[in-house]
């Protein structure tokens, strides 16, 4: 049995033992309060009116690194993934790792067109200090999988079947407990970002998208279906502290199942749309986020929503569409259905250098104190 998550106070988390121990960091003052654990050993099946709160951290920057295995752009492929010899790519790295290991990818340029990770509880990541680019598109099956701190590029994967169609999405998250965090994710031109989804008996149920920018996901011009985070399946997923910008369709979708996600810190901006709530999904809380500037539709929408107890509250908006149809209430079109409480409309331009790709917001915005911590809402160093 998995021992449970611990939250220290405000963005610590231990998971001892189990896939998430590396995740453990943060500030001394969080070590102060113990606000709770959980704990689950189980892949069950609940009722749509039973929700299960778990908090993984919202984290102010990556955790510390180790690594098991590495691979190089020089390495070999008979390689033992030690340092003196480096394995030469992500195939050949996931091949080394047990369950409870972390391989390490040293600075360069990777391309598998499609890697398939079913070991369970093995950790993927730059090198620490480094920042490794992958190409291709990544399938997380294996409980417990970690992707971390990376540059991943879902452009180099494989189309799907209609002559229609754009990329695959990458990184797709199959199983449970997988987390996703830290990283520069895109899929320019081409399709679907970070996409959540059942996968035959598998269900991508507590998900963690922590930390990462997503961006320029999807071809041009828009066709509806090319979105930066897209959740299909699952329960209890948390998607917190992401700065997800113009990306070509939604920004974040909840569609067509997703139950008691978690969308909280999140600076989410000028996608086609914000954030989209449909169908069956249900239960689903969206607090403390900045949606601003959809160049297509609403910054906050539904489509044919049917599921109940969804909630959008303490978010912070700003309406910035060329078409004035969609700037009503600050870009929110949402029915009763979903609880709406203390949206925070902006008026002034939020961000410190939005071309820049700066997301931080200003101290005198309207949306102070709300979206993507400063570490993550920031440019990457180049």
């Amino acid at each position: 049995m998995r021992s449970g998550l611990c939250v220290l106070g405000h963005g610590v988390a231990a998971l001892q033992n189990g896939a998430l121990t590396r995740l453990t960091l943060i500030s001394t003052a969080a070590l102060l309060t113990l606000v709770g654990c959980t704990s689950t050993d189980r892949h069950d099946e609940r009722p749509a009116s039973t929700p299960v709160t778990r908090h993984a951290p919202p984290m102010s920057r990556p955790p510390p690194g180790r690594c098991d295995r590495l691979a190089a752009p020089s390495g070999a492929q008979d390689g033992d993934g030690s340092p003196r010899h480096p394995v030469d790519g992500p195939r050949s790295l996931v091949r080394l790792l047990a369950p409870g290991q972390t391989g390490c990818l040293r600075t360069g340029t990777y391309e598998e067109r499609e890697l398939i990770v079913d070991r369970e509880r093995i950790t993927l990541r730059s090198a620490p200090g480094e920042h490794a680019t992958w190409r291709g598109r990544i399938v997380l099956r294996g409980r417990g999988d970690e992707l971390l701190e990376l540059n991943l590029d879902g452009s180099y994967g494989p189309r799907c079947g209609g002559p229609a169609c754009g990329t695959l999405p990458s990184p797709t998250i199959h199983a449970a407990d997988v987390v996703v965090a830290f990283n520069d994710i895109t899929s320019p031109g081409s399709g679907i970002c970070v996409h959540p989804r059942r996968w035959r008996s598998q269900r991508p149920d507590s998900f963690h998208i922590i930390g990462n920018r997503v961006h320029d996901c999807g071809r041009r011009p828009p066709t509806e279906h090319d979105h930066g985070i897209y959740v299909a399946d699952g329960y209890n997923g948390e998607i917190l502290d992401n700065v997800v910008f113009d990306n070509a369709d939604r920004g974040i979708q909840l569609y067509p199942d997703a139950r008691f996600t978690t969308v909280v810190n999140n600076t989410v901006d000028g996608n086609g749309s914000g954030i989209v709530l449909s169908e069956r999904s249900a239960g689903n809380r969206v607090r403390d986020n900045v949606f601003t500037n959809s160049v297509v539709r609403w910054n906050a929408e539904t489509f044919n929503l049917s599921g109940a107890g969804n909630r959008f509250a303490g978010n912070c908006v700003r309406a910035g569409n060329r078409d004035p149809d969609y700037d009503e209430n600050g870009g929110v079109a949402l029915p009763r259905r979903v609880e709406q409480t203390a949206t925070r409309v902006a008026r002034d331009p939020v961000y410190r250098a939005r071309a820049a790709g700066d997301f931080r917001v200003l101290p005198t915005s309207a949306c102070a104190g709300k979206g993507a911590p400063d570490a993550v809402a920031r440019p990457p160093r180049q």
